[in-house]
């Protein structure tokens, strides 16, 4: 299946990090020429939603928190967008095979939503959540789990909300840095070829 990306996300500068070395999150080396930055203004768009930049991240994957506004709710997502700098999705960077992934880099990627939604099958009442994602085979699926505010790498099974399929497809076109969407009633994640998705609804 073939999916265009859709939304419009606009580029406002690039920086290049300058920081400590050492891997990254999910093991690559830091290359600080290979990671440029995100240095877009506040307000500026990112995956249909409103882009405020959070910090540069660890290894050189800016974190950012979006904002949507989706009939009368804000959902805000905050997480880290890791750089592809050559790696294959599924073989040698995130998400892997049969592994819970944080959906982004370093910190647990985090959902704020002021009214309840439907992920899916997933009944999400509003509040504070962190989104994971696992892969087995050809199968995906969202989670949504009551944690806050941990480590990317510090998942609790026992605190999920609930699992919910998500559609796969194949971009045309890689994305070279993870992005988050929501944009026509879905939810989904653009990283390398793939694209994954889950309906989105406003209770």
């Amino acid at each position: 299946m073939s999916l265009s990306t859709c939304g419009v996300v606009i580029v406002i500068g690039l920086i290049t990090v300058v920081g400590c070395g050492g891997a990254g999150e999910d093991g690559a080396p830091h290359d600080p020429a290979a990671a440029p930055v995100d240095a877009a203004a506040p307000g500026a768009m990112l995956g249909g939603g409103a882009l405020t930049p959070i910090h540069d991240g660890q290894a050189g994957s800016p974190h950012v928190s979006v904002e949507w506004d989706v009939s009368g709710a804000t959902i805000t997502i905050a997480y880290g967008r890791p750089f592809l700098k050559g790696r294959i999705v599924g073989d040698s960077v995130e998400p892997l095979d049969g592994r819970v992934w944080r959906l982004g880099a370093d910190e647990a990627t985090t959902l704020i939503t002021d009214r309840d939604l439907m992920l899916g099958a997933a009944h999400v009442p509003a509040g504070e959540y962190t989104l994971w994602t696992i892969s087995n085979g050809d199968a995906t699926e969202l989670i949504v789990n009551h944690e806050t505010g941990q480590w990317g790498t510090d998942y609790d099974a026992s605190r999920d909300l609930g699992r919910t399929p998500m559609t796969v497809g194949t971009l045309d076109t890689p994305a070279e840095q993870l992005t988050l969407h929501i944009e026509h009633s879905e939810l989904r994640f653009e990283w390398g070829t793939t694209v994954a998705s889950v309906p989105i609804m406003v209770h």
